[in-house]
């Protein structure tokens, strides 16, 4: 395997790597700016929202965390096998060309 093509591949699994541990774009855009006619005075607001556990949130968090690094780990296994079959097929038509012209 020539330098640019190894280049290219570690670019690739770099690139997929990068990918898989950047966070969705919905939960880092800013939030809806909320009308001023709709606000309720804080005396007047229902129940407050429900209580996360931080063990929970941090537990959650880590088995995402692990479930993205297999993903990762799987998509460069196969990217691998593809290029690995891809030099065989090469190896095996130039071989196969060379035999036609009887060298």
């Amino acid at each position: 395997m020539d330098m640019t093509k190894l280049r290219g591949v570690l670019a690739a699994l770099m690139l997929g790597v990068l990918l898989s541990f950047t966070a969705p774009a919905a939960a880092v855009a800013a939030p809806a700016p909320v009308p001023t006619s709709t606000v309720v005075p804080l005396a007047e607001q229902a129940q407050p929202g429900p209580v996360i556990d931080p063990a929970d949130n941090a537990r959650a968090n880590a088995q995402k965390t692990k479930s993205k690094i297999v993903v990762g780990v799987i998509a460069a296994v196969l990217l691998g096998i593809v290029l690995w079959g891809r030099s065989i097929r090469r190896k095996k038509r130039k071989k196969s060309a060379d035999q036609a012209k009887g060298k």
